[in-house]
């Protein structure tokens, strides 16, 4: 059944409101729909950086079904920091302590330290390699037309994996570690947080808990990447002009860490670019095309890119989708649907070729997402 602690405790009833634009609403969108109780008191994070949003994910994990007023507050602080910031970062994962992340990016540092000669034997399709130093054909996706993106990737996903392309890894040969085991356990520990805040979205918009989550724990189309991003003033690469271009994410949920600065993201409100603060034992958290067409618009996916930077850095990313058939439409609680509906595979597959064609997924001209909105036939 739907948690409904908060909402018996601080009566609410969601309309277009004080604490939101009207645009962030749409056509159709029932007064009616109740969400979690946001108040001046609750409607900020129990920590910040700067004002950075901070939620302890710690409530979400150790909570499962249970619905408690510390729950509650934190489901409000999510909901406030994913409208009006489009972000926040998440303390308290146990599974991915500060000591692991270090962990994570000795690997990274050894992978991506690998000789040209040997990453060439692991390049896309069949390997998990990409990067503009193994030569144009393997360079990152140009999301806005007519950019270059410095950033060089080693990836890993189970759904791939299973399709028989990306499944050419790095061996124990080469490595400290073989490379699929160790991105396997990654895998493992990120899912504890994934599984977590799929419940927590369904919830902090009075859905039943499992909305999402079962689309998720039976096989998400996710991926993790290990990204270096060589430094503009020692790369020997052809000019570039971003570390990687403006974009939403395809999945429904990405969790990112980063090692030095450079990650941007969009403020909702001005549309600004926000610089993203380094938090050494925290992953942040943002959204993507599915959730924003699951929930009509009321939650936005979250535009970002990563700045051309005179320093080298590093980051470790994992997309968290749904599983391939999902379909992917609006529930009817937000109203006149303003999506077309998609299946999860299908909606990735067009991304994916539309890049290839050199259409982009960024509209530079209105500053918004081509892919969140995506009209499909």
């Amino acid at each position: 059944s739907i948690c409904t602690y908060a909402t018996m405790m601080f009566p609410y009833r969601a309309r277009i409101p004080q604490f939101a634009r009207r645009s962030r609403f749409p056509v159709g969108f029932s007064s009616r729909v109740k969400f979690w109780p946001r108040s001046v008191k609750y409607a900020t994070a129990a920590d910040n950086d700067n004002g950075h949003p901070v939620i302890d994910c710690l409530v979400l994990i150790n909570s499962k079904d249970e619905c408690t007023k510390e729950k509650s507050i934190v489901l409000g602080q999510m909901l406030d920091a994913l409208q009006n910031r489009g972000y926040f970062y998440a303390k308290g994962v146990q599974s991915m302590p500060a000591t692991y992340i270090k962990k994570a990016y000795r690997f990274l540092h050894e992978v991506h330290s690998l000789p040209l000669d040997v990453k060439m034997k692991y390049v896309k399709p069949y390997g998990t390699y990409s990067g503009l130093d193994a030569g144009e054909k393997y360079a990152e996706y140009d999301y806005e037309q007519g950019t270059r993106s410095s950033v060089r990737s080693w990836d890993y996903s189970r759904t791939r994996s299973s399709e028989g392309k990306g499944t050419n890894f790095p061996g124990s040969d080469l490595l400290s570690a073989p490379f699929q085991p160790f991105l396997d356990d990654m895998y493992d520990r990120q899912n504890v947080l994934g599984t977590a805040l799929m419940v927590a979205f369904a919830e902090m918009l009075s859905l039943p808990p499992d909305t999402f989550n079962k689309y998720y724990t039976s096989g998400d189309l996710g991926t993790i990447r290990l990204l270096y991003y060589p430094g503009a003033e020692t790369s020997t690469e052809e000019v570039v002009d971003s570390g990687i271009s403006a974009h939403t994410d395809f999945e429904a949920f990405t969790l990112m860490h980063q090692d030095a600065p450079g990650l941007r993201f969009m403020s909702p409100d001005s549309g600004a670019w926000i610089d993203a603060p380094v938090r050494e034992g925290e992953f942040v958290v943002i959204l993507g095309d599915v959730m924003e067409r699951f929930t009509n618009g009321v939650l936005k996916a979250t535009p970002h890119r990563v700045q051309k930077t005179k320093h080298a850095r590093c980051s470790i990313i994992r997309f968290n989708a749904v599983n391939e058939n999902t379909l992917i439409a609006p529930i009817e609680k937000f109203g006149i649907p303003r999506y077309t509906p998609v299946r999860m595979k299908e909606h990735m597959d067009t991304t994916m070729k539309n890049l290839e064609l050199g259409l982009g997924s960024w509209d530079a001209e209105n500053n918004v997402s081509k892919t969140a909105t995506y009209v499909y036939d």
